[in-house]
């Protein structure tokens, strides 16, 4: 699906290397097809009249989604609300003068949609727009999508730290994720979640560790996960990743080729084991306000601060770093019977 682009060619390379109602503290907005918050300051917006297509459903807290899980689930503990700091802490400083503002996506007409604009102002923008399309992935990367500098948001965030005591790895057993003030204490489990699972098992690495390797291959996995890994039975995993993630996200992931992960005999779970690297470029990352669409969903951006400057030499220097351009990658929230769920992610880095 074009909403897992981002993901999927993330892992194609190490894949080849190595063989709920919404929060009542969401203020609805009615367009679905806003554009990013170019203002650091949100504004009121009117309430919105629900669509008749809106799915309603009973709000689940987060105590009720954790325990129905139907598997061991992580423990979660959350900050107060605050003001947003780059990822990069001292190292960076914020970009008061504002950025370049960048969109990946499947075609121009997609982006001229988004931005409200013409294909003919995209060309104008990029002159080298035809380079920035990729073949292999059937996608436009980093097209600039506005030619005045963008104000980055600073809307308040949620500091959740995800942590799985029973795993073996230390690096493995923990995530710290900043995450939309806004949105409820159930949401914010959800997503802190699924940045956890993306960020030791499905982006960064892929596949669980510890693993055994299989007397004779099972297609072209080699592996499947021990005792020490997220989960060694894949009904578990498979409780999770609903717990987490809506069914399309799941369905997508379990059916590219390969997959990271299948279900083996007696209820194992099938592993890979690849890794791929990071943007040194990365400064961070800022969220616009989730917006509530006439489908019932939550949707809004992460917005990817990176220092595309010729003059940026890495980490290693006295210099504090000043991000230049910001990537927006959209971000999706769908309410069901229990809580809301993501269906749409990528890892800013």
């Amino acid at each position: 699906m074009k909403k897992y682009a981002v993901i999927l060619s993330s892992l194609a390379f190490l894949l080849t290397a190595c063989a709920s109602a919404p929060a009542g503290s969401i203020t609805p907005t009615p367009d679905p097809t806003a554009t990013p918050v170019i203002t650091p300051t949100p504004t009121e917006a009117p309430t919105a009249t629900p669509s008749p297509t809106m799915a309603v459903y009973e709000e689940v807290s987060f105590d009720d989604w954790r325990g129905n899980a139907g598997c061991r689930m992580p423990d979660y503990t959350f900050s107060a609300p605050h003001k947003p700091q780059p990822q990069q802490g001292e190292k960076v400083v914020w970009p008061t003068e504002g950025v370049t503002l960048r969109y990946s996506a499947d075609s121009l007409e997609e982006v001229a949609e988004i931005f409200h604009t013409t294909v003919e102002n995209i060309k104008e923008l990029n002159p080298d727009w035809q380079d920035n399309y990729s073949r292999n992935g059937g996608r436009y990367w980093y097209l600039k999508v506005q030619a005045e500098p963008y104000t980055v948001p600073e809307n308040n965030v949620v500091t959740v730290t995800v942590n799985a005591p029973w795993v073996e790895g230390y690096y493995d057993r923990t995530e710290v994720s900043d995450v939309p003030a806004s949105l409820d204490k159930q949401a914010r489990a959800a997503l802190a979640s699924a940045y956890y699972f993306q960020y030791h098992w499905f982006g960064m690495h892929a596949g669980f560790m510890p693993y055994e390797k299989l007397d004779e291959p099972v297609g072209f996995f080699n592996y499947r996960a021990a005792d020490g890994a997220f989960y060694t039975k894949f009904s578990e995993f498979s409780s999770f990743l609903h717990t987490v993630y809506s069914d399309a996200w799941i369905d997508d992931m379990l059916s590219m080729d390969p997959a990271p992960f299948a279900e083996g005999e007696s209820d194992t779970i099938l592993t890979i084991d690849g890794d791929r690297g990071s943007n040194i470029a990365y400064c961070g990352h800022v969220f616009t306000e989730p917006e509530l669409q006439p489908d019932g969903s939550l949707t809004f951006y992460q917005v990817v601060l990176t220092c595309e400057s010729e003059d940026f030499a890495g980490w290693a220097g006295d210099d504090p770093v000043v991000p230049d351009t910001a990537t927006l990658q959209p971000v999706r929230l769908v309410p069901t019977e229990g809580g809301w769920r993501v269906d749409a992610l990528g890892l800013p880095n």
